[in-house]
């Protein structure tokens, strides 16, 4: 059973604007593993921040492609992480086509499933692609980032941070062994590759919330963070 109940509350206006939604979700809740940072939640908010990225998008489009970005959610340290959003793209088109969308809705949804990942290193061809790379990203940025990371760094077991070097200013990073690395391994080189303006301004206002918070840890433990 998956860790996270797949309740459909916060969804409930979004699949509202399309009957074809309810049945995406439906597939999604039955086949998606959630966790604490791969939640109904993070799906809404997703969601919702594909279409302020993109508000000429069809929301139907923008709102299947946000439900079913994470359906294969596989853990961060899996072998087959970076091939994930290949494999849901591809669990993405065979399925749409079965519940109601067309051949090309189902083609674009699957495209931007495929390149929103940041561990595949694609830069999505699509407004749909990029709107919801964007919307995805930015639930790794701000205060919702830094306990999403917190979350992700529990449930591998890493410590939370170097004793002696808490920010990397003398070693490479390892986000394998310390969640604060992942700041510096993904986190804070987030911000330049937002492709729309909204995301972009967002970006920037989240970014620096948890440089914010990163100079506050240092305070407490003693170090400074020089970024």
């Amino acid at each position: 059973m998956s860790p996270v109940v797949p309740d459909s509350e916060l969804l409930e206006p979004l699949l509202a604007q399309d009957s074809r939604l309810p049945v995406v979700w439906a597939w999604v809740g039955a086949s998606m593993t959630f966790d604490a940072a791969h939640d109904t939640a993070h799906l809404a908010r997703v969601a919702r921040w594909t279409l302020h990225c993109a508000p000429a998008l069809a929301p139907s489009l923008a709102v299947a492609a946000a439900l079913t970005h994470d359906v294969v959610n596989l853990p961060k340290n899996h072998p087959q992480r970076a091939q994930a959003s290949t494999i849901a793209a591809e669990m993405v088109l065979a399925k749409l086509p079965t519940l109601g969308f067309d051949g090309a809705e189902a083609e674009a949804v699957a495209a931007a499933v495929r390149d929103h990942s940041y561990s595949r290193g694609a830069t999505p061809e699509t407004l749909l692609g990029a709107a919801l790379q964007d919307a995805d990203r930015l639930d790794a940025l701000g205060a919702l980032g830094i306990l999403r990371a917190a979350a992700a760094g529990g449930s591998m077991g890493r410590a939370l941070l170097h004793a002696t070097d808490p920010f990397c200013t003398a070693r490479t990073p390892d986000d394998a062994a310390y969640t604060v690395d992942h700041f510096f391994t993904k986190l804070l080189r987030l911000e330049t590759t937002f492709q729309t303006p909204v995301g972009q301004q967002e970006a920037a206002r989240r970014t620096a919330v948890m440089r914010t918070f990163l100079a506050n840890l240092g305070e407490e433990v003693g170090a400074e963070f020089l970024g």
